[in-house]
């Protein structure tokens, strides 16, 4: 899968930039996403489901899941992501802070 630092030249994902992360899932059953999309949105996260093919699975590939940050920034993006990573990756963005290092935790992206 090709390597995907950010979303923010995607039109329909410019009015979540600085407000909410998003989960973008591009798959032909996007159920297992949309059964935990209650919980993304407790998280302040936003569900974008691409079913059919479209734009976003031209520019993010075809199955695939990408988590951003609030800037759209991309922390995942592979063909197979559980819905439980997924909601982790979200607390992990939500819960990170790279200017923190009294934190004593490494929050840099993981790979």
């Amino acid at each position: 899968m090709n390597a995907v630092e950010h979303l923010r030249g995607i039109p329909a994902l410019r009015p979540l930039r600085g407000h909410h992360p998003a989960v973008v899932v591009c798959l032909d059953d996007p159920a297992p996403y949309e059964q935990r999309a209650e919980e993304l949105s407790q998280l302040d996260a936003r569900l974008v489901v691409e079913s059919e093919p479209g734009p976003l699975s031209a520019r993010l590939g075809r199955p695939s899941v990408t988590v951003c940050d609030r800037f759209l920034e991309v922390a995942l993006h592979a063909a197979h992501v559980p819905p439980e990573e997924v909601v982790s990756t979200v607390r992990w963005l939500e819960m990170r802070c790279e200017e923190c290092p009294q934190s004593g935790v490494d929050m840099r992206l993981r790979a």
